[in-house]
């Protein structure tokens, strides 16, 4: 049975979370879910620092992985390390004690990018891992790029793994079975969302027991093991979390069906 991380913007809209994070926090941890997804994006910029320390002090009362996610891309427009985003995401996740970091990948090129400036990066922060996730931009989201990275850091002994967000791949265009096949020996972490069209759009909606949807396929394949994120619309409360951790382990189905 794989650990279960449930991100703030599960519960979040256009205007952000409609109630103080330490309510969030309370659910999760009264929930069956293992672990909390901080997102710095729903953070007040003006106060994060302190906002940090009040995290981190709820935190401390609960027994949480805790991820921090930040959307900074690991490499700049110029293909070179963003040395100074980096490093800042990295203090915050280490200021509430996260065990992840989560970034997207940003402008990494195989023959111009040199990965020895983010190997001394990450060896200041020993307890901070790092996870590069596939995110919704032609740069970052694409599978070339992001195998291209993760052979070289392999190569070169990088300690970096990956987050591999099963609907992001919809938002590019790109076929999600082929990029779990070829990323799959990198992924420590699995973003599990449903993603739908409609009204001309791409919507990501919550997910449910059947047994047609792309992530579920995936999952089967690849990442029954890997802990996972419930990253789509989710009520806030300790039931509608603990649904579809059910879902997401098959003991929904399993009840149904006996």
């Amino acid at each position: 049975m794989a650990q279960v991380v449930i991100p703030l913007n599960a519960f979040s809209d256009e205007k952000g979370l409609k109630k103080d994070i330490d309510f969030y926090i309370t659910i999760i941890a009264n929930s069956n879910a293992n672990g909390i997804e901080i997102r710095k994006e729903l953070l007040n910029s003006s106060s994060i620092t302190h906002d940090l320390q009040k995290i981190h002090h709820t935190l401390k009362n609960h027994h949480l992985l805790t991820v921090y996610s930040a959307p900074i891309p690991l490499w700049k427009e110029n293909y070179s390390l963003n040395e100074e985003g980096a490093q800042t995401a990295m203090e915050e996740a280490k200021q509430i004690e996260a065990k992840w970091l989560k970034l997207p990948l940003g402008h990494f090129d195989v023959q111009k990018s040199n990965l020895k400036p983010l190997t001394n990066l990450l060896d200041q922060y020993p307890t901070v891992r790092l996870l590069i996730e596939n995110d919704q931009t032609r740069e970052g989201g694409r599978i070339n790029p992001l195998f291209q990275f993760f052979q070289q850091a392999e190569k070169q002994s990088v300690p970096v793994h990956m987050t591999f967000d099963v609907g992001n791949w919809v938002y590019t265009n790109e076929n999600a079975c082929d990029a779990a096949a070829l990323l799959s020996p990198y992924v420590s972490y699995y973003h599990v969302k449903h993603v739908i069209p409609q009204n001309h759009r791409l919507l990501t909606v919550p997910i449910n027991d059947g047994n047609k949807e792309l992530w579920k396929e995936i999952n089967d394949v690849y990442f029954s093991t890997v802990p996972k994120a419930l990253e789509f619309p989710i009520f806030p409360d300790s039931p509608s979390i603990n649904r579809y951790i059910e879902i997401i382990n098959g003991d929904h189905a399993e009840r149904v069906s006996s």
